[in-house]
């Protein structure tokens, strides 16, 4: 017996392939002649099809106290902060040395340039309450704004002999020196206002009341001491 598995030539398959064909081009057709005009209209590309109209409300972006983020992290890089500080020197270039109420040190630059005078009143021992985001800055170039503000980093004493590393009083106090990062403040914000609360991220400078900025360098001069007395103490001990 022979058994093929082959179709025979009366297979009609090809003809239902045509007729199922057909039948849908006549739908297509039908619809595009007796469909809805309205829904037809609609079907449009570009600024003809609205596009954007439906969006969603455009969300503002959220403002994060400085002091939350500490210490800081690349993660942190382009986040919205608010930041209250003292200014520790004068304004060189557009930019600023200041220091938190914890102490803490960063560099604050106002870019774009703002309008002539926005700074004046801004120097040694004013408050600085701004909105700024949070941006990398190279070793090199912190260094570099170091020397144009004048500004004084602490670095350690200079060691006995080799391999010797600061102790950990120096370490908590060059903690507070922020060199990798500055805050870059847009200065079209900058108007004359007794308050931040409504104005963010307008930025508004106000004096600063000298007797909590001495006291608070006190406390780091203090540290300071005690940490170099340490060191000596320490130098001494290992030479006898």
């Amino acid at each position: 017996m022979d058994i093929r598995l082959v179709r025979g030539r009366e297979s009609r398959v090809w003809l239902w392939v045509g007729l199922l064909a057909a039948a849908s081009v006549a739908v297509l057709v039908a619809a595009m002649v007796f469909g809805d005009q309205t829904t037809a209209a609609k079907r449009q590309v570009g600024a003809a099809a609205n596009f954007g109209a439906d969006r969603g409300e455009v969300l503002p972006m959220q403002t994060e106290e400085f002091e939350t983020l500490l210490p800081l992290d690349t993660r942190e890089l382009g986040r919205l902060v608010h930041l209250s500080a003292t200014a520790e020197s004068v304004v060189r270039a557009n930019a600023v040395w200041v220091r938190t109420p914890t102490g803490r040190r960063i560099l604050v630059r106002f870019e774009p340039d703002p309008p002539e005078g926005a700074l004046r009143s801004l120097g040694p021992g004013s408050g600085l309450d701004v909105n700024g985001y949070l941006q990398k800055v190279s070793r090199a170039e912190f260094d570099m704004w170091a020397d144009t503000l004048n500004v004084a980093i602490p670095r350690p004493r200079p060691g006995t002999k080799f391999g010797d590393v600061p102790d950990s009083g120096f370490a908590k106090i060059d903690s507070l020196f922020i060199k990798d990062f500055y805050v870059s403040v847009r200065p079209e914000g900058l108007r004359r206002a007794r308050s931040t609360a409504t104005l963010r991220p307008d930025t508004t400078l106000v004096r600063y009341d000298s007797a909590a900025a001495h006291a608070a360098q006190a406390l780091v001069d203090s540290a300071r001491a005690d940490s170099v007395r340490r060191a000596e103490a320490a130098s001494d001990s290992a030479g006898t």
